[in-house]
């Protein structure tokens, strides 16, 4: 945030200095904000007004000789105080209902897949779309599907109607038959209850109960570990437009930083401690540069918002891109888009 005192022409040499540099990724000199309208100083007096914001954090000059360009704290200062949400156009804002409400999904990875894609096509960068708490949302019902010795598929639908499916690998095998009684047995007592609510019942009452606990219930608590197990956030975190990061200027030229930066996108666990990061903010989240403290993303920024279900699930939607990116648009994004996928999962 703004240091105490931040005065107006203060903001606005910094906000000439991050938009200059965003149009053309180049040092920005004092002499061409002073040629820029609405400015009534000399480039004497903006220079001055640079080395001060140098001086305070908010810009940085890559050689003596050159202009200036916005840091990390810089950028955020820009972000959060000038640029704001924008109001995105009609065009785009059907284009996300669509993505958030079209019939086309079915299971929740579809409702993220298609989401992150529309992110990705509308702001030209990284979309990402993550839930993080599946196993907190109740399920109404639950059914296993055989598929192949020691091998079953559960189809799960929750309180709020979304079909999610995940595959089992047991330690015993079992028939359709005994999958379906197993599936019965858990509908009938704990249907409405989350995986980890059902766990937690069995698990109580065979330590109650340990000499009638019969061999069904024993069955249906490793089920339900098995498929809690497999309800896992790494599942359900879906990267798109990747590729869209090779094109900012300078990307080529820097193979490491690009490499270390896909390794990261490679290792969804990364992914999901970002998104879990993001969870604990109400509104607009921004981690900018060097606040990501991952390899490769010191060039980067990742715009934000969560977004809840009644069901429990939770998660975020956000738009990764190069730290001169287009905030006002990438912030009005994801706040539509967090929006409407918390009306979806609200039915």
């Amino acid at each position: 945030m703004a240091r105490s005192g931040f005065d107006q022409r203060s903001a606005m040499v910094l906000k000439a200095v991050v938009e200059n540099y965003m149009a053309t990724i180049e040092p920005v000199g004092a002499r061409a904000i002073s040629r820029m309208s609405g400015f009534n100083l000399s480039p004497a007096t903006i220079r001055n007004v640079m080395s001060n914001l140098e001086e305070e954090g908010y810009l940085s000059q890559p050689h003596t000789s050159a202009g200036r360009i916005p840091s990390d704290m810089g950028y955020r200062f820009y972000a959060e105080t000038v640029a704001g949400p924008s109001e995105l156009p009609l065009s785009e804002m059907e284009l996300i209902r669509c993505a958030t409400h079209g019939a086309k999904w079915q299971e929740i990875a579809d409702l993220i897949g298609s989401v992150s894609k529309t992110m990705a096509e509308l702001s030209s960068q990284a979309g990402i779309v993550g839930i993080t708490t599946l196993s907190q949302a109740p399920v109404r019902e639950i059914k296993f599907v055989y598929i192949a010795e020691n091998r079953s598929l559960a189809v799960m639908i929750t309180a709020g109607g979304e079909i999610r499916t995940r595959l089992i690998n047991s330690a015993d095998s079992y028939t359709q038959d005994e999958l379906d009684r197993i599936a019965n047995y858990l509908n009938a007592r704990f249907a409405g209850m989350t995986l980890e609510g059902i766990r937690q019942s069995l698990i109580h009452e065979m330590t109650a109960e340990k000499e009638t606990v019969d061999t069904l219930a024993r069955q249906a608590l490793m089920m339900a570990e098995l498929v809690e197990e497999q309800v896992s956030a790494e599942d359900n975190i879906h990267l798109e437009g990747a590729s869209n990061l090779f094109n900012r200027p300078g990307a080529a030229a820097d193979i490491s930083n690009m490499k270390a930066l896909f390794k990261t996108f490679d290792e969804k666990s990364r992914l999901v401690s970002l998104i879990t990061d993001c969870l604990k903010s109400e509104g607009i989240n921004l981690i900018i540069g060097s606040e990501f403290e991952l390899d490769g993303f010191s060039d980067y920024s990742m715009v934000t918002h969560r977004f809840k279900g009644n069901d429990g699930a939770m998660g975020a939607v956000g738009i990764i891109g190069p730290k001169a990116m287009n905030y006002g648009h990438a912030m009005g994004l994801v706040l539509y888009a967090a929006r409407q996928i918390g009306m979806r999962l609200n039915g």
